[in-house]
């Protein structure tokens, strides 16, 4: 059971990690292109029961995240707000709120200044938690308490949960 935990756990890292890469301009990194093939070799070991076979090929796809995702802290370390130490991260993650009057959803999570400040990248956040949301197959339906990753796109350092009250840096994308 430990191993297709892993597993799962892995496939929704690479599919975060798809997002980075894609908003990033990582699509033609080796890295990911070798993550991305171990991880279909992981996926098809996995459909015929090769558990431990999944699990080691998803262990060298991590790696070879690992190694994009240096590149895009190198990358946030070298803008101005990343090097100043002055801001806080902002939020990895955003639990839907029960908002009677103006009801949160995927578009105007997507508009939050600490998220994107666009309301149109909203198929990211849904693209990243897909496999995770209660309704996935239909991305107008989040549901109060659902906790959302919001993926990485321009090399901006993310860490932690959203807290209400906290006073979050704006998302300035990288020019």
């Amino acid at each position: 059971m430990r191993v297709k935990t892993l597993f799962w756990l892995f496939a929704v890292l690479l599919f975060t990690s798809a997002a980075f890469a894609e908003a990033g301009g990582l699509a033609s990194d080796p890295h990911y292109a070798k993550a991305v093939e171990l991880r279909a070799q992981a996926q098809s070991a996995y459909d015929s029961g090769n558990y431990d076979g999944a699990a080691d090929l998803a262990r060298q796809a991590k790696a070879e995240l690992a190694l994009i995702q240096g590149k895009l802290g190198r990358i946030a370390a070298s803008t101005p707000a990343a090097s100043s130490g002055e801001a806080l991260p902002l939020p990895a993650s955003y639990t839907v709120r029960l908002i009677p009057d103006d009801r949160d959803c995927l578009s105007k999570i997507a508009g939050y200044p600490f998220v994107y400040g666009d309301r149109n990248k909203w198929p990211l956040i849904y693209r990243a938690n897909k496999t995770t949301l209660k309704h996935p197959e239909n991305a107008d339906i989040i549901l109060p308490g659902e906790i959302l990753l919001i993926p990485s796109i321009a090399g901006e350092t993310r860490s932690g949960a959203w807290e209400e009250g906290k006073d979050y840096p704006v998302f300035v994308p990288a020019k």
